[in-house]
């Protein structure tokens, strides 16, 4: 294998691994699940009234639409709340929103 071939292969599996939450996460109180929609598993943090999301498989090149829309899926299904319309954001890899868990 040729040192450039190495290092991406490298960095491809050190980034598939990380899914360790922000600091404000980083709490007693944070629930954490692991959930799988169409293929793209992700790491949900809740705390409160906010998550924070990881997908933690490597897809190649995966759309970001795609992959937000799956995860508005698995905040849902991991929290039982739903996303406050307008509050997700991110990209291929991280993910965070607001939930109304209300009556």
């Amino acid at each position: 294998m040729r040192p450039i071939q190495f290092l991406v292969m490298s960095g491809i599996f050190m980034l598939t691994g990380c899914d360790s939450p922000s600091p404000q996460f980083m709490h007693p109180d944070t629930a954490t699940r692991q959930v799988t929609v169409d293929g793209s598993t992700f790491s949900v943090h809740q705390r409160e009234n906010w998550v924070e999301v990881y997908r933690t498989n490597f897809e190649l090149t995966p759309r970001g639409s795609v992959i937000l829309a799956r995860a508005h899926q698995a905040i849902e299904q991991a929290t039982g709340c739903m996303v406050v319309e307008g509050t997700l954001s991110g990209d291929q890899a991280i993910q965070r929103a607001e939930i109304d868990c209300g009556t």
